[in-house]
């Protein structure tokens, strides 16, 4: 999953180009800690060219997710695929983090 990062209005946008697997995950656990490290906490993570989700690659995020949130920092996705929603929504994690159609209704949402 190689992905392109940039800053819109405070906010990381980060762009994944494949699957949420466990192997690719791991490689952007390091990035987002990398992020953390930087004060960077508001993250938007484009998931539109992902199709598939493993459980261990959806724990990872969480996991993630959860560190972010605790440094009071938030993770939310857009451009969610129909597929990878419905996987979101039968394991129960959709409540866990919101997700946006647009950037820009996502961007607007990290503002207090």
């Amino acid at each position: 999953m190689a992905f392109r990062s940039r800053v819109n209005m405070g906010v990381e946008v980060l762009r994944f180009q494949g699957d949420l697997s466990a192997g690719e995950m791991v490689k952007i656990k390091n990035r987002l800690a990398r992020l953390l490290k930087k004060n960077h906490k508001k993250l938007l993570l484009d998931l539109q060219s992902a199709k598939r989700v493993e459980l261990a690659g959806l724990g990872i995020l969480i996991d993630r997710l959860m560190k972010v949130r605790a440094q009071k920092g938030d993770i939310k996705l857009i451009h969610l695929r129909p597929e990878v929603e419905k996987t979101f929504r039968l394991i129960g994690v959709n409540g866990l983090m919101e997700s946006y159609h647009s950037e820009e209704e996502a961007i607007k949402s990290f503002a207090p």
